[in-house]
């Protein structure tokens, strides 16, 4: 007797498509223990005893704005590394409904309004 062996199936494109969706969520998580623990100083400020002047007003502003964009930056490069994990997952197994193909709107909507948002700004609409 012959043993028939059928195709054997693969899993990966629904593992890409996970990885997809994790990566915003992991770019933000490291760029939050990386500034908990480089802007020491932000924290601590905030805890100082007796009155602010304004160095230290000055200061934690635009330490909060300078953290806000490095969170803002990660994500971004978070959702680009997310699209090319819902382009893999979409290389193996193409669907136009499809897991890999979630991951891609996922990854691809919020960069999509942050383009049009910024267009709309710059060109006064």
């Amino acid at each position: 007797m012959e043993n028939v062996v059928g195709p054997k199936k693969s899993y990966r494109h629904i593992v890409y498509a996970v990885i997809s969706l994790a990566c915003p969520f992991i770019a933000y998580g490291l760029i939050s223990l990386y500034q908990q623990y480089t802007n020491d100083w932000f924290w601590e400020v905030q805890k100082k005893p007796g009155p602010r002047d304004d160095a230290d007003k000055n200061a934690m502003v635009m330490g909060a704005i300078a953290m806000a964009v490095e969170a803002a930056l990660a994500i971004v490069i978070g959702l680009f590394i997310g699209l090319l994990f819902a382009g893999l997952s979409l290389k193996r197994r193409p669907r136009l409904i499809s897991f890999g193909s979630a991951a891609l709107l996922f990854n691809l909507i919020p960069l999509l309004a942050a383009i049009v948002y910024f267009l709309s700004v710059r060109n006064g609409f």
